[in-house]
């Protein structure tokens, strides 16, 4: 097309934009288009090894806060719940923080161990519920 006697190349921002993606690819050494909040895990990315060993400690450090494991350095076991709930925290903050940039594996790894010691905080936190015959079974109150 022309305009006033010069070319108007109206697929100039497209083109532009694709070379900024290539160009920030490079760069990255990373795919340009950022991976959507609630995205599904990839295919196309590798399982990491230190991944899963990260996941793992960060998950004996919670358990080890709630009680469920001894010190190894002291062999007694020992709560502190703030300090489980910490660590629970961080790994739901991975695991938000990577949605859609994990492996398969990794992501289901990762939804596994959290679910686990979301759970077992709950069985330990909250009372146990009433038992509806009473103090004790078979006794008449």
């Amino acid at each position: 097309m022309s305009e006033g006697g010069k070319r108007v190349d109206e697929d100039w921002k497209r083109r532009a934009q694709a070379e900024k993606e290539v160009d920030a690819q490079k760069v990255a050494g990373a795919p340009a288009a950022a991976a959507a909040p609630g995205a599904a895990p990839r295919a196309d990315v590798k399982a990491n090894p230190m991944f899963r060993g990260l996941i793992e400690s960060l998950a004996s450090q919670a358990l080890l806060y709630m009680g469920a494991m001894r010190d190894p350095m002291t062999g007694q076991a020992h709560q502190d719940l703030n300090q489980a709930q910490t660590m629970i925290d961080m790994l739901g903050m991975i695991e938000e923080k990577t949605k859609g940039n994990l492996a398969k594996e990794e992501a289901e790894m990762l939804k596994e161990v959290l679910d686990e010691v979301r759970m077992h905080f709950v069985r330990i936190t909250q009372p146990p519920p009433p038992n509806p015959k009473g103090p004790m079974m078979g006794n008449k109150k």
